[in-house]
C-alpha cells in the first residue's frame, strides 16, 4: 500500500501544500485510498478531428469538434443553444461588471441559439473580439490561447508546439496554454491546458496515473528546456504561515533543504 513517504520530495510537498487543510494523517489516507483510481483529467473527450471555428448567424465564430459546437449546451429545432451570465454592481461611479462589496448587485442570463455555416476555418485565424465568449471557453481555453505576457514564455511555448504538438501534454483533449515545469528541477515539463496545469500536481498516486506518470517523466524532459528563474511564482507570507499552521512545519523549508 502506497504512502505519502514513497513519493518523490518535491511530489510530496506539493501535496501536503495543496490539502494541508486534511492534515498529514488526513493526506496520507488519501494517498490510501486513491491507490488505484487515476485522476480525472480534463473531463473533455480528444477530438478525433481537427477543431474548426465556425460562423455563426450570431455574427461569432464557435468551436467545432467531431461535429460538435463546444460552446453550446446542445442541439434543438432552432440551433445550438447558448447562455450567457452576466452581473454588475451598481456604485457611486456608475455601473461596474462583476461583484463588488458596498453596492447593489444584479445581473441576468442571455439565452440564445445558433445557426452555423457548414465550413469551418482554423480557430487560430479568428481575432479574439470575433470569438464566441460563452463561459467555458474562459475555464478550459478551447480557444488557442493569447500570447504569453514575456518573450521567453512565448519562445519556450513556440519550441513545446513545434516539438510536441499544441494540444495539452497530458490530457490531449485541450489546446496547450500553459508551460508547465518542476520548481524541484526547474526544468521545463510540457504544455498543459489551464485545467490540467491547475490540478496536475494535486494528483496523491504514487504511480499509475497519468498525472503521476507526466510528473515523473515529463514528454518535454528531453528538450531540456530551464524554466526562466524570475518567472517563477513564490507564494505570499500570510499563505505560508497559514500552511505552517494547518500542518505544524514549514513544508517549503523541508523540500529545499532536502534538495540541496
Amino acid at each position: 500500500m502506497p504512502t505519502l513517504d514513497d513519493l518523490p520530495p518535491y511530489r510530496r510537498a506539493k501535496l501536503l501544500w495543496e490539502y494541508a487543510h486534511f492534515g498529514v494523517d488526513g493526506i496520507e489516507e488519501m494517498v490510501r485510498e486513491r491507490a488505484g483510481k487515476p485522476c480525472h483529467l480534463s473531463g473533455v473527450s480528444k477530438p478525433s478531428l481537427p477543431r474548426v471555428a465556425v460562423l455563426g448567424a450570431d455574427g461569432r465564430y464557435h468551436l467545432m469538434s467531431d461535429d460538435q459546437m463546444i460552446c453550446a449546451k446542445g442541439r434543438t429545432g432552432q440551433g445550438w443553444e447558448h447562455e450567457q451570465w452576466c452581473g454588475w454592481t451598481e456604485i457611486d461611479g456608475g455601473l461596474v461588471y462583476g461583484y463588488r462589496a458596498g453596492g447593489t448587485h444584479d445581473s441576468l442570463m442571455h439565452r440564445w441559439f445558433v445557426q452555423a455555416s457548414p465550413e469551418g476555418v482554423p480557430p487560430s485565424s479568428v481575432p479574439p473580439v470575433q470569438r464566441c465568449q460563452r463561459g467555458s471557453y474562459g475555464v478550459f481555453h478551447y480557444w488557442p490561447p493569447p500570447s504569453a505576457k514575456t518573450s521567453a514564455v512565448r519562445r519556450l511555448r513556440a519550441v513545446l508546439v513545434d516539438a510536441l504538438g499544441p494540444d495539452c501534454h497530458l490530457c490531449g483533449a485541450l489546446p496547450g496554454a500553459m508551460v508547465d515545469h518542476d520548481y524541484s528541477t526547474g526544468m521545463v515539463r510540457g504544455l498543459l491546458c489551464k485545467f490540467c496545469n491547475r490540478t496536475v500536481e494535486e494528483c496523491p498516486h504514487v504511480a499509475g496515473c497519468p498525472k503521476a506518470e507526466y510528473m515523473d517523466n515529463p514528454p518535454a524532459a528531453r528538450l531540456a528546456l530551464p524554466y526562466p528563474p524570475y518567472l517563477a511564482c513564490e507564494p505570499k507570507e500570510s499563505t505560508r504561515q497559514h500552511k505552517i499552521e494547518l500542518l505544524g512545519f514549514d513544508l517549503l523549508a523541508e523540500w529545499r533543504s532536502g534538495r540541496r
